[in-house]
């Protein structure tokens, strides 16, 4: 019939959940980057709602309250600017930065921290914060926009990478995975702690990618003792060194206990 609509225009389109908030920051957005709402604005004891309407980049600090993906590019603003973006549950495009993805297959998720600050560049934990693929998307396409679902459910807690500097003391988010790449430390480690969690349930990883360490490890040592993966002998210590070497945790009973272990050394 001339001049009527087709009953399948729309099948093409994103089923995508917008929600208008504040970004605080200064900087300029891109499309497809993920923040994080700013839990922690104002006077703590004083209920504030406006604390899940005003949104940030990543960071270790926030990477528990992922609150959506950017929908358009937006210029730097002084003072911050209202800006929509998609919240979990919803398909819109992801802004990569490293890796290749298969429609359909694996996790891409956000990152807390850095230079590469609300790009997906790692796998993380399943949850919010996180995406599935719908699209094949090659690494050498840099920062590339993908389509994706972007996952519903308990807080994945991101991803950082993180690349030290030299050895001695250094902090890791207390939640989510921490992807470390290795370096030459001159006869010394990389250390950090790993705080107590205020509730059970919350998960952590910790994974050595593209170099190893040599002439020092990095070095993870608990708070409070946990558990090994026995199920037994405490856990007070955790050494990482070579590549691929990795271990998971969860946070149970009061203690950290090893849910996972490749190659990692428990002491």
């Amino acid at each position: 019939m001339s001049g009527s609509a087709s009953i399948n225009a729309y099948i093409d389109d994103t089923n995508t959940q917008v929600a208008r908030v504040l970004f605080e920051g200064s900087t300029a957005l891109k499309r497809g980057m993920g923040l994080c709402y700013n839990q922690d604005y104002g006077t703590a004891a004083t209920a504030e709602g406006s604390r899940n309407n005003r949104v940030e980049l990543p960071s270790i600090a926030n990477a528990r309250f992922f609150a959506g993906v950017v929908l358009h590019d937006h210029s730097a603003k002084a003072g911050g600017q209202w800006i929509e973006i998609a919240v979990p549950g919803s398909v819109c495009f992801v802004a990569l930065d490293g890796p290749s993805v298969a429609v359909g297959a694996g996790l891409v998720t956000c990152q807390a921290g850095g230079a590469k600050a609300g790009y997906f560049t790692q796998a993380g934990f399943e949850g919010e914060g996180s995406a599935v693929p719908l699209q094949t998307v090659n690494a050498s396409d840099a920062a590339a926009l993908c389509l994706a679902k972007l996952q519903v459910g308990l807080p994945s807690g991101l991803v950082e990478v993180v690349a030290p500097a030299a050895k001695g003391a250094t902090t890791f988010m207390v939640g989510g995975v921490t992807y470390l790449v290795g370096k030459n430390l001159v006869d010394g480690n990389v250390t950090a702690a790993l705080a107590q969690a205020s509730f059970d349930g919350l998960r952590k990883k910790y994974k050595v990618i593209t170099t190893a360490f040599s002439n020092g490890a990095a070095v993870v040592t608990l708070a409070t003792g946990g558990i090994q993966l026995d199920g037994s002998t405490a856990l007070a210590t955790i050494t990482l060194d070579a590549v691929g070497e990795d271990i998971v945790l969860e946070f149970n009973g009061g203690i950290w206990v090893t849910r996972g272990l490749t190659g990692a050394t428990q002491g």
